[in-house]
């Protein structure tokens, strides 16, 4: 019987091919990664115009309600906010920070997550409040965070506004826990997020079973597979993420937030679920 084994000339040729494979792979990986970290931070496309017609006003129309969102980035709910407690003053300090150009750093948070931040957001400030309508129950959405080209995004629930907390599952090894809110000062680009047609009372009822129930869960990227099929959602949960926290906190309360209802719930399918209004974006497209 003969000898089967390949020659030796052909042991390089097969090295040399996988090595070449890997490369492109590794080229194809770092370009994907490099056209997302270009989207880190959406600048507006119009021009700075004065507001101060409008801060005057005492009923705005439609068009001064789109104008006002496309120079500051607060939709109408935050508007109506803002004028019913006399603060209209502040749309001052959201337009020019809305419009400053950012400074965006990337880094790794992981192997093989990265992650984007404002290194002048400091800057950024302009003594006011960068979120000044955020309230109890209101969910806040980045896309600050991504693997390779995948922008995965984070989310989190603000459990006390007053005290400006957020309830957050950051990343895989630690637990959920509280957060101070300013740190989402840091992100190049950010929606906040309310449920539509509920009470405040009803958001804050929410706000406080997430930080009785949902605080100290151990991270987990298979928290889905506890929430899906019959019960989904009534167990006590070993593990979360975090926008399965947030979508797990509302479904108690009757609200499935997860816009495709596929078996794992993201950032981006809470940023589009039908049953959250805008109330505020930065650094994101307007018609995203």
């Amino acid at each position: 019987m003969k000898n089967r084994t390949p020659p030796a000339n052909r042991i390089p040729r097969l090295l040399l091919g996988a090595l070449s494979t890997l490369a492109a792979l590794t080229a194809a990986l770092a370009l994907w990664t490099a056209r997302a970290e270009a989207f880190a931070h959406y600048a507006p496309e119009c021009g700075q115009e004065n507001l101060l017609p409008l801060l005057r006003k005492e009923n705005l129309t439609e068009a001064d309600y789109v104008l006002i969102f496309r120079q500051t980035g607060l939709a109408r709910p935050g508007v109506e906010q803002l004028y019913a407690s006399g603060r209209q003053q502040e749309l001052l300090g959201l337009q020019q920070r809305f419009f400053a150009d950012a400074e965006v750093e990337c880094s790794h948070s992981n192997l093989f997550t990265r992650s984007e931040r404002l290194t002048n957001f400091r800057s950024l400030v302009y003594d006011v409040d960068f979120l000044p309508t955020v309230q109890d129950g209101d969910i806040l959405i980045t896309f600050n965070g991504h693997v390779f080209g995948w922008r995965s995004g984070h989310a989190a629930i603000v459990v006390d506004a007053e005290d400006r907390l957020t309830l957050e599952a950051i990343m895989p090894g630690c637990d959920s826990g509280i957060c101070g809110l300013e740190s989402w000062e840091e992100y190049p680009g950010f929606a906040l997020l309310r449920l539509k047609g509920a009470s405040a009372q009803e958001r804050e009822q929410i706000a406080a079973y997430a930080r009785e129930h949902l605080t100290g869960l151990p991270y987990s990227l298979t928290a889905f597979t506890e929430s899906s099929g019959a019960g989904a959602g009534t167990m006590p949960l070993s593990g979360t993420q975090c926008a399965h926290l947030v979508w797990y906190a509302y479904h108690q309360f009757g609200y499935d937030l997860d816009s495709n209802g596929g078996f794992v719930v993201t950032p981006e399918d809470l940023y589009h679920s039908s049953l959250l209004e805008l109330v505020q974006i930065y650094g994101l497209p307007p018609n995203s």
